[in-house]
């Protein structure tokens, strides 16, 4: 996965094509597809490089995902049953003791995963979920456990909370503007650590 690399690894187009019992021109198709994603960087005689996600391409993606998020969440609202809105509630309640922090960092960031995936199958919509599935959001979100690493894990259990309310009320304006401005936050934490570092 995109999400473990630390450092491009070399793809060759021989042993994947084995690999998938194919021959090496859909494969050679595939990569060239990927190149236009940026995931793959094709050197002419020396092979592909499958590209690690950088911080950049982190902080892009929470543009785009800011957008996905307000539409999906929307439609969410619309959609989303009793029993639906009780099953988001159910990803949360472990946290409600505030165990979010700390040794819970990595439960809350499956917990955040699992809400959001809920959020794209509750829009009804497969092509948006394919987009926001694109970025291998999961894995993603799950190894750079960002909202631990930048202390959000409060301010985050309050927006999904909030949001998982604005659903309940199927008050579709709200949920989409709480989704975007969960997602914006995010994005400003990002950037300031990002400078922090800097």
């Amino acid at each position: 996965m995109r999400a473990d690399l630390q450092e491009p690894i070399r793809i060759r187009e021989e042993e994947l094509a084995s690999a998938l019992g194919v021959s090496r021109t859909p494969v050679r198709e595939a990569l060239i597809r990927l190149e236009g994603t940026g995931m793959v960087n094709l050197r002419p005689g020396r092979g592909a490089l499958l590209m690690p996600v950088t911080d950049r391409d982190y902080a892009e993606w929470l543009q785009i995902r800011e957008q996905l998020e307000g539409v999906a969440t929307r439609e969410a609202a619309l959609n989303a049953s009793r029993r639906d809105v009780e099953r988001l509630r159910e990803i949360f309640a472990p946290f409600l003791d505030g165990s979010a922090d700390g040794t819970g960092a990595a439960a809350y960031s499956r917990a955040n995963v699992e809400f959001h995936q809920q959020i794209m199958h509750l829009a009804g919509n497969e092509l948006l979920r394919r987009v926001w599935m694109s970025f291998d959001h999961v894995q993603t979100s799950y190894r750079r456990q960002t909202i631990a690493k930048l202390h959000r894990s409060a301010d985050s259990l309050r927006e999904h909370l909030e949001i998982i309310e604005a659903i309940e009320h199927r008050d579709a304006d709200r949920a989409e503007a709480l989704a975007k401005g969960h997602v914006r936050s995010l994005a400003n934490a990002v950037k300031q650590a990002h400078a922090t570092k800097n």
